[in-house]
């Protein structure tokens, strides 16, 4: 995939007048050029490696790799840059991995501009981060009231409606993802994906269990296949074990509100009808499925058969929104399963 590179010196730009300016110039003018740091920086093979920490396994072969003063280290065939952290932070506390849509917004952050965007986003922070404030774009440190929060292994992902993460929570403590920076231009879902050591599975409600982060374990509902309650929760999830089709494999599945909804839609094979962002873990991985058709339930010569491990899986109100994404999963990143039908959704790798 060719890179916009363009962009990416555009992105330079906005983030060192940012780091030039610091908090106490948070609202002098923009300049028309910023310099970088005379002083020598990490070496070129220590960028690519803090950078590539923020990604997830498939991606390492197919990323491109800069860094924020617009050079080029690597460059990948996939749809994701990967940058080491910003030179305004602590060496090693945020490096991430963006796609097209963030880079964009990332620009507009960094010059304080406006952002829109047509297509939905995904970026990758799975070496964790520093800290950021939840309410305050530009916050450089902790207050007594800008909610500062430390964040580990998670995913961001920008929506072209803000109608469709309004349902979703705006606290950290949550349990599941949420809300940083609502009612401002750079409003994002924040995504934790933490990944547990695997273990035994003792019965259904503990398979259903492995395929959520530990703090939506903690709340989940778990229910079976035939509708009945196995365990109480009074989160926003609702987790179920391996479906009977895989009676000698694991697929356990976590699924918010909008994706209940669609299970319900899929399995009954009707009309799909959600308000907003639906975001479902499979942090145990999968057994199998067609990449083309939603009802395919063996491998065919020709139904594109994927197997995959950790990962979360997106839908959006609006399929345009995806048109920007590959439905390649080969590419190592995120990509589109079952496009050009209702059940299209994301599938997003976190594991190998």
């Amino acid at each position: 995939m060719k890179k916009n590179w363009q962009m990416l010196a555009t992105l330079a730009a906005s983030i060192l007048f940012v780091t030039a300016c610091g908090p106490q110039e948070a609202d002098a003018p923009v300049v028309e050029e910023a310099t970088a740091p005379a002083a020598e920086g990490p070496s070129p093979e220590a960028i690519i490696a803090e950078a590539l920490s923020a990604a997830a396994p498939t991606m390492q072969d197919t990323v491109s790799v800069a860094d924020w003063q617009g050079n080029v280290h690597r460059e990948g065939s996939g749809s994701h840059t990967c940058l080491p952290t910003p030179p305004n932070m602590p060496q090693g506390s945020a490096p991430m991995c963006m796609d097209g849509p963030w880079m964009a917004w990332a620009a507009a952050w960094g010059s304080k501009s406006e952002f829109t965007t047509d297509g939905l986003g995904i970026a990758y922070m799975l070496a964790g981060d520093g800290g950021a404030s939840n309410i305050d774009p530009y916050a450089s440190g902790p207050t007594e009231d800008n909610d500062w929060i430390v964040e580990g292994p998670h995913l961001m992902i920008i929506s072209p409606d803000a109608e469709w993460i309004d349902a979703l929570s705006t606290d950290p403590d949550n349990g599941g993802p949420y809300v940083m920076w609502k009612g401002t231009p750079y409003a994002h879902v924040m995504v934790p994906v933490d990944l547990t050591d695997a273990h035994t599975v003792a019965g259904p409600v503990d398979d259903a269990l492995s395929a959520a982060t530990a703090d939506i374990a903690t709340t989940a509902k778990v229910v079976d296949w035939e509708g009945n309650l196995l365990q109480e929760g009074d989160g926003s999830y609702t987790c179920l074990p391996t479906p009977p089709l895989f009676a000698d494999g694991s697929a356990p599945m976590c699924m918010d509100d909008e994706w209940m909804a669609w299970a319900k839609a899929w399995s009954s094979k009707n009309d799909v009808s959600i308000g907003g962002i639906g975001i479902s873990y499979m942090l145990a991985g999968d057994e199998g499925g067609s990449n083309t058709d939603p009802f395919g339930n063996a491998r065919t010569d020709d139904n594109e058969w994927v197997v995959s491990g950790p990962h979360l899986m997106i839908i959006v109100p609006d399929q345009t929104a995806l048109a920007n994404l590959p439905t390649d999963p080969a590419n190592g990143g995120p990509y589109v399963m079952w496009r050009d039908t209702q059940y299209a959704h994301v599938m997003v790798p976190i594991g190998e």
